[in-house]
């Protein structure tokens, strides 16, 4: 059973409260994303964050985004 079943009210939750409890939730797991995260994609995603600051005309927004992944799914 997926989580969302479970626990329903996390539908209901604003975007930051969803951030809020990802947050709370890598912390009561003893972790962090960056612990988890290789040193590669680390490298890779500072990478991109330094050519975005380069040319922010170059990025898309997350709705552009979204709608070419709804374009692909058909």
């Amino acid at each position: 059973m997926a989580i969302l079943e479970k626990i329903p009210a996390i539908r209901d939750l604003s975007d930051d409260d969803k951030r809020q409890l990802i947050d709370e939730l890598w912390t009561d797991m003893d972790g962090s994303p960056e612990e988890t995260i290789s040193p590669e994609i680390i490298k890779l995603l500072d990478s991109r964050m330094e050519e975005y600051r380069r040319d922010p005309d170059s990025a898309s927004t997350w709705d552009e985004v979204k709608q070419r992944l709804k374009a692909l799914r058909g």
